[in-house]
């Protein structure tokens, strides 16, 4: 899955999905650290640019986000979500 700062492999969307499910943290096959974010200083969604998700009546709440801290690379959960759907769509053909 192509990303703008590098590709995302099957093996970081399906450990980043587990990270952001219950919030512990992992490695990836490179042995690199995965955790999850929601704090609203930690950086934004290097596909979307956002940080927090707004409700339908203006709410804010923080957006979780997967950060690789060797990489310094950051998704959040709804791109990692679509990484994943686009991911399962391309093996099942």
């Amino acid at each position: 899955m192509p990303g703008p700062a590098g590709p995302i492999c099957l093996d970081c969307v399906r450990a980043g999905l587990r990270v952001v499910g219950d919030g512990e943290e992992r490695t990836n096959e490179a042995g690199e650290r995965l955790d999850a974010v929601s704090d609203l200083q930690a950086p934004v969604c290097e596909f979307c640019g956002r940080r927090e998700r707004r409700t339908f009546l203006g709410f804010r709440r923080p957006l979780v986000r997967l950060r690789c801290a060797p990489r310094d690379a950051v998704i959040c959960v709804d791109c990692l979500d679509s990484a994943g759907d686009a991911l399962n769509l391309a093996l099942r053909q």
